[in-house]
């Protein structure tokens, strides 16, 4: 889908880091789009964003901000942008349409979008897709809610190329038209409840996915899970499931311990190089999406034996004598500590703690007491996380006051063959930035205990 934006009133709001809006500027106002920037922050904490947009934007920002909203022909939104903010009400109001970068996106796009969601897995399964794709000889352009945002993608792309995007809830309950040539949902779990006014809102915002498909347009979903099955009779496109309990109907499937696409074999199930029985569902979904869009899956064995995964998902980060330190800082909610605890077969000293996002942790601290020889806690958490370990009978819980005392920690505790997980079950805001930022910390504490290690062995005897 193509719209003519030349002469249009678009008004863009949020300069944020991920570079987003940004990115929204850019390309409108190369297609003569009359375009303003918004953002609450000073101009001076914004002087890198601001000094790579075009000369011909408008600026509000600081105490400027929103001023000139009235007058727009259409808002667009930062995925960090709340919709219910109050010049979003006025905009709204006026009614002036508010939609989000990836509806933008799509009315750029000559190439046909992939695009996943889910709880869990979507920014895994997306790189892998992009993979995948290209070892398969496609153009695939990888981005969307990781890295490089799907409008910056869809500006650029060609009709051959293939653009591959990580979607979020955020982004999809602010879109319009958006339609992606492939729509995959991968799973769906409580989270986000911070933004979303309840469980059901999120699950509305996710599902709006498949919402303008037609039946010449493809739906990749976990058949696995219960929760998602009820979709089916409302798809208008075609449905490309996948499925690890090797269901007839599913497109790509486990049987007999292989990946089987279609009649073909793929590889097995154990040459996947990704830990975790989740890992597997991703594979499987990305496999399912080339399928979908008709490229053959004969190359993907090796891919898959390959590939070793993306930054802060289960990440293996260094191994110090004979400790595999393992970086899932992504792991912000019990429910996907307990998947990456099922994915380790090795002896576990679990890192844990920071901001909680549930009221009680005793269900997790059970599982820890069943599934880790040791805990180390830290953070706003980290109180409540060694009293539920210590009541489910785990003896071995240590408090540490940073991470880099918990890297230690976990290394004394651990023996060789045996691995120290960060896996915060928490959000990192108390005392990061974000995630990203506490998977950088979590590595270099790492590096610098393997840099004491190797000191250590290199020194001469006393």
């Amino acid at each position: 889908m193509t719209t003519d934006f030349s002469g249009k009133r678009v008004y863009v709001i949020g300069l944020g880091a991920k570079g987003t809006g940004r990115a929204t500027a850019q390309a409108l106002a190369r297609r003569g789009a009359r375009v303003t920037v918004a953002d609450m922050k000073a101009a001076p904490e914004l002087a890198g964003e601001i000094a790579a947009l075009p000369s011909s934007v408008t600026l509000e920002v600081g105490d400027r901000a929103y001023a000139g909203i009235e007058a727009a022909d259409l808002v667009v939104i930062s995925p960090g942008v709340p919709p219910e903010i109050e010049p979003l009400r006025r905009a709204r109001a006026r009614g002036i349409p508010v939609v989000a970068e990836i509806e933008v996106a799509y009315r750029l796009a000559r190439a046909p979008i992939v695009a996943i969601t889910g709880t869990k897995g979507k920014t895994t399964t997306t790189a892998l897709l992009g993979r995948l794709l290209a070892d398969a000889g496609r153009e695939a352009l990888v981005g969307g809610n990781i890295g490089v945002p799907l409008i910056a993608l869809a500006d650029r792309a060609e009709i051959a190329d293939i653009l591959v995007a990580e979607v979020s809830s955020f982004q999809l309950e602010m879109i319009e038209t958006f339609r992606p040539r492939v729509a995959a949902v991968l799973n769906f779990f409580p989270d986000h409840l911070d933004r979303h006014p309840d469980l059901d809102a999120y699950w509305r915002a996710k599902m709006r996915i498949f919402e303008n498909q037609t039946p010449e347009d493809a739906a990749v979903l976990n058949l696995d899970q219960e929760s998602l099955l009820p979709l089916r009779s409302g798809l208008r496109a075609c449905l490309f499931g996948f499925s690890q309990r090797g269901a007839p109907e599913a497109a790509v499937s486990v049987r007999g311990g292989e990946i089987v696409a279609g009649d073909s074999a793929v590889c097995p199930v154990a040459a996947v190089r990704l830990r975790g029985r989740h890992n597997v569902d991703n594979a499987l979904a990305a496999l399912a999406c080339m399928v979908a869009l008709g490229v053959p899956t004969g190359r993907a064995a090796s891919t898959l034996a390959e590939f070793q995964g993306v930054p802060n998902r289960l990440e293996e980060v260094g191994v110090v004598a004979g400790v595999t330190f393992i970086n899932d800082s992504q792991a912000t909610t019990p429910a996907a500590v307990e998947v990456a605890l099922a994915a380790i077969e090795e002896p576990i000293i679990l890192i844990a703690g920071g901001r909680p996002k549930v009221p009680d942790f005793g269900p997790l601290g059970a599982l820890i007491a069943r599934r880790v020889k040791a805990l180390v806690t830290l953070g706003e958490a980290g109180p409540a996380l060694a009293t539920a370990a210590r009541a489910a009978g785990l003896a071995a819980v240590t408090q540490a006051a940073t991470l880099d005392e918990a890297v230690r920690a976990a290394f004394q505790q651990a023996s060789p063959g045996e691995v120290a997980l960060l896996s915060p079950a928490c959000a990192s805001f108390d005392m990061f930035r974000n995630m990203e930022h506490r998977g950088e910390v979590f590595r270099a504490a790492v590096q610098a205990l393997k840099e004491a290690e190797t000191a250590s062995q290199a020194a001469p005897a006393q």
